[in-house]
């Protein structure tokens, strides 16, 4: 039986980036994902990097809005090889994301993004710099230049575990448990570990570990249902639409991502996720259809089919079910829980459970896992 620091339970983002951060710091890991790596909510991300504005249309700065703030730029050190981590092989998709109206903007929202408290976080943009899909005569809205960016999440995927297939295991593994407490864990191969420190990072899958340990924390989850639209013509597009219809939340969150022939594909977010929870997919569908017609009706997409991707974001349960502002990471006993809640906040995270890591690591044993290791399948590679 092998004796090791640490053992990441679940293979998202959450489980990816500490195992990259704690092997850094000299603690020797391990990290357990029953199904794929990435599968569930993390290959379901739209890849964006923001700055917490779309929290802040209503003209205030919230705490959900200045925790995510300085959240670009540790990414884009990362990014550019220098921060946290080395992240210089994850393709970014798009370094310009917009935020466009589909009329003007009320006076307040218009103030708000021209205001000085959030300068550099926001600039208007000139007609002449506009994306080629709103260049369009029949626009006469509004756009604005945010901060954020957009990454390619399979990729990110794959650099994270690149370094560390030897120390992943994704199959089926037992937890020996009592009350609180882990104290060792048995692989589908037979390979057995005791870790002095335990960490929950495997999102929804958390609720079953939660239980199974009876410790005093709860989860909730707050469902989603992301439309993707597939068509030989779709243009790049990666923007949040935003009118006085849909109040100071995006209306449409819009992000284009790339099939195996190269051709386009959108993946749709916003309010459109949030409220389709309460239809039905085909329904849905025709909303979106119908939202599309309202913001860009001078675009051709009679042709274009449509899918519906249900998921679950997973968080630490809070009042009336309300989005928690920044991660979650509490420790008890030999186990600490956490939840990202976004993927712009992992890096916080990282640096949370660094700060609750009060053992010195000791020296790193030779981990070999030795099996492939599987990795999940980004939604719209996946047919109908």
């Amino acid at each position: 039986m092998q004796k090791i620091d640490i053992a990441i339970l679940g293979g998202g983002i959450a489980g990816l980036w500490l195992l990259n951060l704690l092997v850094s710091r000299g603690y020797s890991v391990v990290l357990l994902e029953k199904e794929a790596l990435g599968a569930g909510q993390t290959i379901a991300s739209q890849g964006m990097i923001h700055g917490g504005v779309k929290y802040a249309l209503q003209g205030l700065l919230t705490d959900a809005s200045e925790t995510i703030a300085s959240m670009p730029t540790r990414w884009q050190a990362c990014l550019n090889g220098y921060g946290t981590l080395d992240l210089k092989a994850v393709k970014t998709l798009a370094q310009d994301y917009f935020l466009f109206s589909d009329a003007k903007l009320t006076s307040r929202v218009t103030a708000f993004l021209g205001s000085k408290k959030i300068k550099g976080r926001v600039t208007r943009v000139k007609k002449i710099e506009l994306p080629d899909v709103l260049k369009s005569p029949q626009f006469n809205g509004q756009v604005y230049r945010l901060q954020d960016f957009v990454i390619d999440v399979p990729s990110l995927i794959k650099e994270l575990a690149r370094p560390f297939h030897a120390r992943i295991h994704t199959g089926q593994f037992e937890l020996d448990t009592a009350p609180g407490t882990v104290n060792g864990v048995r692989l589908s191969n037979g390979t057995e570990f005791v870790a002095q420190h335990y960490i929950l990072a495997a999102g929804q899958g958390n609720g079953e570990l939660i239980e199974k340990l009876n410790l005093p924390v709860k989860m909730q989850l707050r469902p989603l249902k992301q439309v993707i639209v597939k068509g030989n013509s779709l243009p790049k597009l990666y923007a949040h639409a935003v009118s006085i219809k849909a109040g100071d939340k995006p209306r449409l969150t819009i992000t284009t991502h790339y099939l195996d022939d190269g051709s386009t594909c959108w993946y749709l977010g916003g309010q459109l996720a949030e409220k389709g929870v309460n239809k039905s997919d085909e329904a849905l569908i025709e909303q979106t259809k119908c939202e599309l017609r309202e913001l860009l009706p001078w675009l051709e997409l009679s042709e274009c089919t449509y899918q519906v991707l249900s998921i679950n974001r997973a968080e630490p349960s809070q009042h009336e079910q309300k989005r928690p502002d920044t991660p979650y990471v509490r420790q008890f006993g030999n186990n600490t829980v956490c939840w990202p809640t976004k993927l712009t906040l992992t890096p916080l995270l990282g640096d949370m459970v660094e700060k609750l890591l009060r053992f010195a690591p000791v020296k790193d044993p030779q981990i070999s896992i030795e099996e492939p290791v599987r990795l999940a399948d980004a939604p719209w590679t996946k047919k109908k």
